[in-house]
């Protein structure tokens, strides 16, 4: 049972603009990715800011959230990166922030052609920003098997072992038995908390911490996965359908890294084909059959992105 709270949560990234994080909600977890809560009569808000400018902390957010508000008032290689990031992980809503009487049509023109296309574009106001937020309808996924997406993990003095993270699909209850990937082993779902209230049970898209039985923190590091079996499984060698990112050069046989959810491993390109390319990965990850891998070139001076696929065979 909800115990009567059936608020919707909504993850939102928010790029190239701290101080208007720190606007929006208030200051929470802070790591690499700097959160910030928010409750509102309509929603709950975690706001997700990278600490520093990586594209592996970016990517990580970008697989996270429901929605993006990017910063338009600086124009740099960062900010194309951000813009190719999202549209390569398919984040569809989302706002453009300008600063006070800049030209809309000019930042409108640097995202056509990319998702981007169809965000809102308003200017630096929050409180307009959160309506417009407020007003996104997102489509959530109750009723398939669960997965949860650990982003941060930690012991607590007597209590135990606790997951921060992200209801990805299904409803996760009080007391299941779940599967740790991709250390691939059981864990038992202790307690549930959300704003720092006990639940039952939480179901997707909400924001969870999650009291856990029989793993390590050190097993449940950022982008571990607690799910229901088969609803995803693991790999260190997979073979994606590729779409390469069209400012990359030719993509070549080497090393690489890959980031898939909130996880990122070094990987080695085995094999590049016709619209697709194959690779070992230094270690396993654990994957939904829906989600998106991004190769990524993190010793490149300019482009970083290389491209995007989905696993056809591991």
């Amino acid at each position: 049972m909800w115990l009567g709270w059936g608020m919707d949560h909504l993850a939102v990234g928010v790029f190239h603009d701290d101080a208007l994080a720190r606007e929006l909600g208030k200051k929470g977890t802070a790591s690499d990715v700097l959160m910030f809560n928010r409750k509102t009569d309509e929603r709950i808000f975690t706001f997700l800011a990278p600490a520093a400018e990586k594209i592996t902390v970016k990517s990580q957010i970008a697989s996270a959230i429901d929605a993006a508000v990017v910063s338009c008032e600086v124009i740099s290689a960062e900010f194309g990166e951000t813009v190719l990031l999202l549209d390569a992980m398919g984040v569809r809503e989302g706002i453009l922030v300008l600063p006070l009487y800049a030209d809309r049509e000019r930042v409108a023109a640097m995202v056509q052609g990319t998702i981007l296309s169809s965000f809102h574009i308003l200017e630096r106001k929050p409180t307009e920003i959160l309506e417009c937020l407020s007003s996104m309808a997102v489509v959530r996924d109750a009723a398939s098997p669960t997965v949860v997406s650990v982003d941060h993990s930690f012991s607590v003095k007597g209590v135990g072992e606790v997951i921060l993270g992200f209801v990805k699909q299904g409803t996760v209850h009080r007391h299941d038995t779940l599967r740790l990937l991709p250390a691939d082993k059981d864990v038992l779902v202790r307690s549930i908390q959300m704003q720092d209230m006990d639940f039952e049970e939480a179901a997707a898209g909400s924001r969870v911490g999650l009291l856990i039985k029989d793993a390590t923190v050190e097993e449940m590091k950022r982008g571990s996965l607690l799910c229901a079996n088969g609803a995803a499984r693991t790999a260190s060698s997979v073979t994606l359908s590729f779409t390469k990112n069209r400012y990359y050069p030719e993509v070549k046989t080497g090393l690489f890294h890959v980031a898939v959810g909130m996880q990122t491993v070094p990987a080695s390109v085995t094999s590049v084909n016709n619209g697709s390319i194959t690779l070992g990965l230094e270690k396993p990850v654990g994957f939904m059959a829906s989600e998106r891998f991004l190769l990524l070139d993190l010793n490149a001076k300019k482009v970083h992105l290389v491209g995007r696929g989905m696993v056809v065979s591991s």
